[in-house]
């Protein structure tokens, strides 16, 4: 889990499609889209190939139920206009992938 706060220089109508790029390249899909506001996207289950394969053979029942209470990865941006700048921005992520799509954002805003 990981979160970052960037001031950018440029106005928010500049900003939201580059963030809204990064997002689209990832395998996330967008849950919630508020224009030039915020942003909320989810990958797939964070979950381990092995303990899902010893359960199958084991109890297979108890795979599935592992499966499906994992949590999603995800990603969530904020972003507020400042007077001093142009805009904060704010990245919360969550899992593995999350962190690498949160990655993909900041280079793109740098």
């Amino acid at each position: 889990m990981g979160s970052e706060l960037i001031n950018i220089k440029e106005s928010v109508d500049d900003t939201f499609p580059k963030i809204q790029q990064a997002i689209g390249q990832s395998d996330y899909k967008i849950k919630t889209i508020e224009a030039n506001k915020s942003v909320i996207a989810e990958g797939n289950r964070e979950f381990s190939w092995v303990i899902v394969i010893i359960l199958a053979i084991l109890i297979w029942p108890a795979a599935i139920v592992y499966y499906f209470t994992r949590q999603r990865s995800s990603v969530a941006v904020i972003i507020t206009p400042n007077e001093d700048f142009g805009c904060k921005v704010t990245i919360n992520s969550n899992g593995k992938t999350g962190d690498q799509v949160m990655a993909s954002i900041v280079a793109v805003l740098d």
